[in-house]
């Protein structure tokens, strides 16, 4: 059984959360064959023993969980811990109980998906709402029983799969309160009320003010009650685990108004002239199977290994990235531990940032695909799981002639570079705008807006009507406060990658293909940059180095 070493960290401190271009020269590509070949000659470079259930997405199907039934795997743990037993005995009910458990989140993980499928249906909402209160009853119990284990005089049946240490953290394991189980209870209910409301084709600004308002009220509660002085630290430390503080992260707003957003806007209006032609170009064949057989053709080009992953991906079609008005305006992709498997979820539009936005989620579906995540002791390194999906998208552009014409791949590539700053830009600008409204003494929507306004123009935007409420259309300001850095932090790192390709394709590929082996369950993205040899994202150099190496590629 994995132990990752980030959850061992988190345990002993007893917080436990539930829960991009080369150069644009044809001759470039040319060159570029034999080490494309070279790296598709290397094997062994990600883990190829992993099993996995081998279904496909349809053959998964949801039923709501009586969580009585989970009593099934946790008596025999009780009874191995009141009166022992043989070693094979206890490995047996514990694969039972982490099968069972795997099970249990995986419900939760389908539920989930059919209501970002159809956001406006509220049944759907309420059996996702569901199915993770069971997850979390089912969490409870299952780390109840590995307590009266870990204190019983058999406690040495353990050892052939549990650490010393961690058998001392379950050891010191309280299940949550009431009253943090009411808020949990509270903070879902409104995150399924802003998506509902965001679906209507007019959402109610006024109402999605109040939800977000409501929403600071109840975490900023929860985190009280787990002893924090702020959502921003409970955040940062319980429910991604960084290695560094919302004080630390100032250095990363500094850097990017101070050197990508001065930059930026040099280049902005033209490149994004330029994608809303494309954008509206009905030539371009940007159909969900096109979308498809371009990031096959990448991926074969780039790795064997990621040609593997991209042929499990479409023969399971562990996807949903076909356009649909009642979607939720998200992308994401999710693990499923039952079935070992990852799922790609997006909402598409029929333009080519659906191609840009695939090659995203397939960094992430790799990592999952090769690294695959625990139902209980997971607490992945977002900024490292984002440097995996951003840098994707870099190495991909390399291709982009290939894949989609020279005129056309000039269009994209340069986008998907503007992309990636703009990442650091509004990673640094939204964890700034959280910090500050959480920060905020009886908050209201207007001053939640006036914030935003403020910070909006500081980080080298320009005003229009209505741009004050943007951020209440951004779907993490409500389902994943704090998470937005990681975009900023990872998008540091990936423009170092592209810097890299640009001065040595292979060396660059050779780097990045480094970065997507390292599992985020152990590895903090700090850790990750100096073991690859990557700059410190909180140096100063480290964004005139990024800006410098995306002039010189804007340049190009």
């Amino acid at each position: 059984m994995k132990t990752p070493r980030r959850l061992l960290c988190a345990l002993l401190a007893a917080v436990l959360a539930l829960a991009a271009g080369g150069c644009s020269g044809r001759s470039f590509y040319q060159a570029l064959g034999d080490t494309l070949n070279a790296q598709n000659a290397g094997e062994g470079r990600f883990p190829q023993d992993i099993w996995r259930a081998d279904l496909d997405y349809a053959e998964m199907e949801y039923a709501p969980y009586d969580l009585a039934d989970f009593a099934a795997v946790t008596d025999p743990i009780y009874g191995l811990a009141e009166n022992g037993g043989t070693q094979d005995e206890f490995d047996e009910a514990d694969f039972l109980l982490w099968d069972e458990m795997s099970r249990v989140y995986t419900l939760y993980i389908l539920a989930s998906n059919m209501s970002y499928a159809d956001a406006a249906d509220e049944a759907l909402a309420g059996e996702a709402a569901r199915a993770l209160e069971v997850y979390y009853g089912a969490y409870d119990e299952f780390m109840l029983a590995l307590r009266a284990m870990a204190l019983s005089e058999h406690a040495e049946l353990m050892e052939s799969g549990y650490s010393r240490s961690l058998i001392d953290a379950v050891s010191a394991y309280e299940p949550s309160t009431g009253e943090q189980d009411a808020l949990t209870t509270r903070e879902n209910a409104l995150i399924s009320r802003y998506y509902a409301e965001a679906a209507r084709e007019t959402p109610d600004e006024a109402a999605l003010g109040e939800i977000f308002v409501e929403l600071v009220e109840v975490r900023n509660a929860i985190a009280a009650a787990a002893g924090y002085e702020s959502y921003a630290e409970y955040a940062y430390g319980t429910l991604y685990s960084k290695d560094y503080t919302p004080e630390d992260a100032r250095a990363v707003w500094d850097g990017a108004r101070e050197h990508i957003a001065p930059l930026i806007w040099r280049y902005a209006g033209e490149i994004t002239d330029r994608a809303g032609a494309l954008e509206a170009d009905g030539s371009f064949d940007c159909s969900e199977e096109s979308v498809l057989r371009a990031l096959g053709d990448g991926a074969e080009r780039l790795s064997g290994d990621l040609y593997a992953a991209w042929r499990y991906l479409t023969d399971h079609r562990l996807y949903d990235i076909s356009a649909s008005a009642k979607k939720a305006e998200v992308g994401f992709t999710t693990f499923m531990p039952y079935y070992n498997e990852p799922y790609i979820f997006n909402a598409s539009y029929g333009t080519f940032y659906d191609y840009l936005d695939m090659m995203h989620e397939f960094g992430h579906f790799v990592n999952y695909f090769y690294c695959p995540e625990s139902a209980v002791f997971s607490m992945p390194d977002n900024d490292l799981s984002e440097l995996q999906s951003q840098g994707m998208t870099v190495v991909m552009t390399a291709l982009f002639d290939d894949l989609f014409g020279k005129e056309r791949g000039d269009v994209m590539r340069d986008e998907a570079l503007l992309e990636l700053a703009f990442s650091v830009i509004d990673g640094a600008l939204y964890d700034e705008f959280q910090q500050r409204v959480y920060a905020e003494e009886d908050l209201t929507p207007e001053r939640a807006s006036q914030i935003y306004a403020g910070l909006y123009t500081e980080y080298g935007y320009s005003p229009y009507d209505g741009y004050e409420t943007e951020w209440l259309y951004v779907s993490h300001n409500f389902d994943s406060p704090f998470y937005y850095i990681s975009y900023a932090v990872s998008a540091v790192g990936a423009l170092e990658i592209n810097a890299l390709l640009q001065d040595d394709f292979e060396a660059g590929l050779d780097k990045y293909l480094e970065v997507l082996t390292m599992d985020p369950e152990d590895w903090y993205y700090s850790q990750a940059l100096r073991e690859a040899g990557l700059r410190d994202i909180f140096d100063d150099a480290s964004y005139s180095s990024a800006a410098d190496a995306l002039r010189r590629a804007l340049d190009a």
